[in-house]
């Protein structure tokens, strides 16, 4: 049974009430993730229990919105960003991406979407929602992202790695730009599990490339790997 709470170095995430719990692979793309320093406003799409918005928030002077479409969820991400050091700048709202009328555009948008697509579909409703594309498919998304995204914004994306292609095509589709990326395997021995990617609405050459992975032969956390954990996890 997963903890109710995950301690991080300058927050804490109340997680009981979620269905998609604090995981390795979405801290390190909140880890990752490189978020311009003129950005002052961040939309979290799908914020779950407000994990990317803090960690945003932790790396940036930027004003953050979430919007989560299941209710116990919203109820915890409210608690999380309260009782957060940036709670000032911080706030989360329960509604449907594809349908909720924000009264203004966002410099970047993060996103971990429900991405599982022809697997085993989970038994709780709020499973299905939070974690297969079911509900949002990625059309759906990045059709909701080119209508809140600023000119010369920025927005960045966790996906399987299987369905890298299908991502940057539907993100061309768009006119969006790839200008980071980086892939992540379990280990040395293992093929790469998930890809995250910042796309960009300028047309420009890819900015910056990384292949991570998580484990070195020894089983523990890679040199590249506490680099980007380091200034979260309590213990590194």
């Amino acid at each position: 049974m997963a903890n109710s709470y995950f301690q991080f170095k300058q927050f804490k995430i109340e997680q009981e009430m979620c269905a998609m719990k604090v995981c390795t692979d979405s801290c390190l793309f909140g880890a990752w993730v490189p978020i311009p320093t003129s950005t002052k406003t961040i939309l979290d799409i799908g914020t779950g229990t407000g994990l990317l918005s803090l960690m945003c928030a932790q790396k940036t002077n930027a004003s953050i919105t979430g919007i989560e479409i299941d209710e116990a969820a919203y109820l915890q991400t409210q608690s999380n960003f309260k009782n957060s050091h940036w709670n000032n700048r911080l706030e989360v709202v329960l509604g449907d991406i594809r349908k909720y009328a924000f009264q203004q555009k966002f410099d970047f948008i993060i996103c971990n979407p429900p991405f599982f697509k022809d697997k085993i579909v989970s038994f709780s409703p709020t499973e299905k929602i939070a974690k297969h594309s079911t509900h949002l498919n990625i059309y759906e998304l990045f059709e909701s992202i080119h209508n809140l995204l600023n000119l010369n914004g920025q927005f960045a994306c966790l996906f399987p790695f299987f369905r890298k292609d299908e991502i940057e095509k539907i993100a061309y589709e768009f006119n969006f730009h790839l200008v980071h990326s980086i892939y992540f395997k379990q280990s040395t021995s293992h093929s790469y599990f998930r890809y995250a990617a910042v796309f960009t609405t300028q047309k420009n050459e890819p900015l910056s490339h990384q292949e991570v992975a998580i484990k070195n032969e020894l089983g523990h956390y890679s040199d590249a790997v506490i680099q980007l954990l380091q200034p979260y996890y309590l213990y590194l």
